[in-house]
């Protein structure tokens, strides 16, 4: 369920009265990065935390005027999950096993997945009923143990570099080059809602595009504009993608 931003909001000031009111730290459950953005819009101030350093997903802390804020307060276990057998499961299946316990997915950090095994990021709260609820991922059986930052080193987030050449920064135009398809093709994505800049819907076809920019597609991925180069003798555009996989 897809929840209102008014709402999302409103929560998300109940946690800041709540801390206000207790004297004591308060804290959100994992927030997706678009909520992240909502916040620092609205100017909802706190300390945001998924259980280590470059999270996508993450929790919002709110600590009392006498308390400094202290990431190890934050409610996040990691859980290893350990396979056995020829087939690794993919980030897909390990999610969907979790959720099939009847978790709700914001309960849910980061999923950093490995060849045997994954490290997942979830709500204290949670925890000890995943680990004894798992025996499989997929057609592989599965071991489910706690474990910490200074046991393990994490794997690293994996992207691909694309480099392109587009008519222009327009976005039209690059989720044309992006995805090989026309620009009329492009424009009916956009206009129908699939496309995201920063985390937020837009269906303006004219939307000019810088470096950093963040642009999700549904059914593609997302890519960020790493690099806008020179243009072409036929006044393209030379563009550098980092796309997520």
């Amino acid at each position: 369920m897809i929840m209102d931003d008014s709402i999302f909001l409103s929560r998300m000031r109940d946690i800041q009265r709540l801390c206000e009111k207790y004297h004591a730290a308060k804290f959100s459950k994992f927030l997706d990065s678009r909520s992240q953005a909502l916040l620092d819009i609205n100017g909802i101030s706190g300390t945001l935390f998924g259980g280590y350093d470059g999270a996508e997903r993450k929790i919002l802390g709110v600590f009392p005027d006498w308390q400094e804020p202290d990431t190890a307060l934050f409610p996040i276990d990691i859980l290893k999950i350990s396979v056995k057998g020829d087939n690794f499961p993919s980030h897909r299946q390990y999610l969907g096993t979790i959720l099939s316990l009847g978790i709700e997915r914001d309960k849910i950090g980061d999923i950093l997945v490995c060849e045997r095994n994954a490290y997942v990021f979830v709500c204290s709260d949670i925890s000890e009923f995943v680990k004894g609820n798992i025996s499989k991922i997929g057609k592989c059986g599965a071991l489910v143990e706690y474990t910490d930052l200074k046991s393990v080193i994490l794997p690293a987030k994996k992207f691909e570099n694309i480099p392109c050449i587009c008519a222009s920064a327009r976005l039209d135009a690059i989720v044309s080059g992006l995805m090989n398809k026309s620009r009329n093709e492009a424009k009916n994505l956009i206009l129908s809602g699939r496309v995201c800049v920063n985390h937020f819907e837009t269906q303006r076809t004219d939307f000019v595009l810088k470096e950093g920019d963040l642009l999700s597609i549904r059914g593609f991925g997302r890519a960020e504009i790493e690099k806008i180069g020179a243009k072409t003798r036929s006044d393209r555009v030379h563009i550098t993608f980092k796309k997520y996989i």
